[in-house]
């Protein structure tokens, strides 16, 4: 059953890169698939990792009893569930359980010997589910092989409401849970309240399932723990607070993210609060290249530690050392609401941060539907390097994030139930959506050598195993130059024109036999394509060694226009020039006026830009006009007017 969505082809490709400059390589990885996983009812993803096999497993629960989910005779409400997918997306196994009440599996990690600890929630007493403590619900942890068999599963909590949030995998087999509890008995005990209120609570278990210690940390109000970081022994946990006593500093107002620090035995090292005068959480974490520690959540603040508010609730990620002090917070959102779920730490030092949007204008820009997954990338000083968001016309909420351990793949995972747009595969009411993106992977190959000095450079898009265009491949192939060495072998031409195809080398050039060739058996044909056409060149040696080329014309049926937006002419190399991009058949000018009316750049080619000087001297960030005229195929003169940002 395969539901993929194909986002791209290679052709498309090629106009793009021959039409936009660099700044490509500052925009969000591309969608490679985005495909649903579910029943004709509600099934909800709370966690996705990858495996070692280079695929993923989703967990979560489900109301179905249909479709990708395996019926169970006991499911009244939800069961947990979980999916086992390959590197192309393809469910390998699937596994629901539950008893008569509410199951699922907030998070799992998978072990040394390739099986699955998964931390669930359960408040079920038959179905195969072990007894519990009569509480409103437990922390369930259940360990599963690696095709999904159930090995043996484990119950902890009291008799309030026990809720696990996050598993950490220790190198000995042992793992620490986050968590929060109404309890104050069982295996829960010191609650803060005396169980009227959660606390946070974090447990010890060992690799055979067994408790080794369980403690709460709070106050008298509501706390809850939902991430985990381990540095050098320190084990850092983060969540929110609304209490002013006990473990927590008093000096907040309503829900404040909380960071707590304990040693390996369970005791209290440092507890720090971070927010503003209304409500503000933590719901992930992640350690930074340099050590610190980068949480993410949201906040309807805009005071305290809290600056520059977008509207009624945003992503707010706040950066700060293993003591505790604040290096740096950012706001990023629009006008209605947002909130951060997942993060983690890119290879180069930066920051991935997935979430829901409800907005439709500022970083959130045009929405998709009610809800859309929404992903920001900052630099490691929490700047924004990309955002983007996927979904459709209905409520789309990204829960979790995963990046391949080395390669530049990353999987998204939530609910959805669009049923169009990025999700048209829509089985119920919500389903398991997933999204892998990828960057295409770059590699070198060399093939048989002969004695002629020289190497001709090129490169192909080859596709993954699972068909999808997924590395680009730069041969040397044989110390042969040519058919393009030194040349381009892409071009782009208006409808009804011709182009010389000019090729080089120091063997026999012969072209592939087409009908809008000139000549075959020459190095320079003519061709006079109708529609975008590659033709192949094959460059020969006198011994023997072959290279094959492939020349790609790129016919335009008219002009093609396209302005950014804003430029910033700093000299990395990225965004330095401000000009349209695109190619038209005659009559170009382009004028760059400042806010003072003063032309301060002309233009009569579409290929000269402005560097962001007038009359040698730096300009200043600002906003300024541009007035770009340009005759199209009928030799009808078009105007193209607006404004644009130089940043610096």
């Amino acid at each position: 059953m395969k539901r993929h969505q194909l986002n791209i082809t290679a052709l498309l490709s090629a106009v793009l890169l021959y039409l936009v400059n660099s700044t490509a390589h500052a925009q969000t990885p591309p969608l490679q698939w985005a495909t649903q996983y579910g029943g004709g009812n509600v099934d909800i993803p709370f966690t996705i990792k990858m495996t070692t096999d280079g695929g993923t497993i989703v967990g979560g629960y489900t109301d179905s009893k249909s479709g990708d989910v395996s019926p169970q005779p006991n499911r009244d409400f939800w069961d947990l569930w979980l999916v086992k997918l390959d590197k192309c997306g393809q469910i390998e196994w699937e596994k629901s359980l539950g008893g008569t009440g509410y199951e699922s599996a907030r998070d799992l990690v998978q072990t040394s010997d390739g099986g699955y600890l998964v931390l669930g929630e359960t408040n079920s007493t038959d179905g195969g589910v072990v007894a519990g403590f009569g509480g409103t619900k437990d922390i369930w942890l259940l360990k599963f092989s690696s095709n999904g068999i159930l090995e043996w599963q484990k119950r902890f909590g009291g008799s309030g409401l026990d809720v696990g949030n996050h598993i950490e995998l220790m190198k000995d087999g042992s793992c620490l849970i986050a968590a929060s509890s109404t309890s104050n008995d069982g295996h829960i005990t010191g609650n803060h309240s005396s169980g009227t209120y959660t606390d946070g609570v974090l447990m010890k278990i060992d690799a055979a399932g067994n408790l080794a210690w369980s403690k709460c940390y709070g106050g008298t109000k509501n706390e809850e723990l939902f991430d985990l970081e381990v540095i050098n022994g320190t084990i850092y946990a983060s969540g929110f607070t609304n209490s002013v006593d006990g473990d927590i500093p008093p000096s907040q107002k309503n829900y404040d993210v909380w960071l707590l620090a304990i040693d390996a035995a369970g005791n209290k090292v440092m507890s720090k609060i971070y927010g503003g005068s209304q409500n503000d959480v933590a719901y992930c974490m992640t350690k930074g290249a340099d050590g610190s520690l980068t949480m993410a959540g949201y906040t309807t603040s805009n005071d305290g530690d809290v600056s520059g508010a977008k509207g009624s609730q945003d992503y707010w990620i706040l950066n700060v050392s293993q003591k505790g002090k604040l290096n740096w917070q950012k706001v990023y959102g629009g006008t209605d609401a947002e909130y951060a779920k997942t993060i983690l730490t890119d290879k180069d030092s930066s920051y991935i941060i997935g979430g829901v949007t409800y907005s439709d204008d500022g970083d959130a820009s045009a929405s998709l539907g009610e809800g859309d997954f929404l992903t920001l990338k900052l630099k490691p000083d929490g700047s924004l390097a990309w955002k983007k968001h996927w979904g459709g016309s209905g409520n789309d909420h990204m829960r979790a994030l995963v990046r391949h351990p080395s390669k530049d793949e990353y999987y998204l995972a939530g609910d959805s139930d669009s049923g169009d747009g990025d999700f048209s595969n829509a089985q119920g009411d919500a389903d398991f959506a997933v999204i892998k993106l990828k960057i295409p992977e770059l590699s070198t190959q060399d093939s048989a050598v002969c004695n002629i000095s020289g190497f001709i450079p090129f490169q192909d898009t080859l596709p993954d195993i699972c068909g999808y265009d997924s590395a680009v491949v730069k041969y040397h192939p044989v110390p042969l130059s040519g058919p393009f060495d030194s040349v381009k072998n892409i071009d782009t031409i208006f409808a009804g024109q011709s182009i010389t195809l000019r090729s080089n080398g120091n063997g026999t050039i012969t072209w592939n036999s087409h009908s809008t060739l000139s000549c075959t058996n020459c190095a320079s044909p003519v061709a006079t394509p109708l529609t975008t056409t590659i033709y192949t060149a094959i460059n020969e040696s006198p011994l023997g060694c072959r290279v094959t080329d492939e020349f790609t014309v790129v016919v335009l049926n008219d002009a093609v226009v396209a302005v950014p937006t804003g430029f910033t002419p700093n000299g990395d190399g990225l965004n330095d020039y401000f000009g349209p991009l695109g190619k038209v058949p005659d009559g170009y000018r382009l004028q760059i006026f400042n806010r003072n009316g003063e032309v301060v750049f002309r233009s009569s080619s579409i290929n000269q830009r402005w560097d962001g000087r007038y009359n040698g001297a730096l300009q200043p960030a600002s906003v300024f006009i541009y007035l770009v005229d340009y005759k199209d195929m009928q030799q009808k003169m078009h105007q193209q007017k607006g404004t644009f940002v130089l940043i610096r």
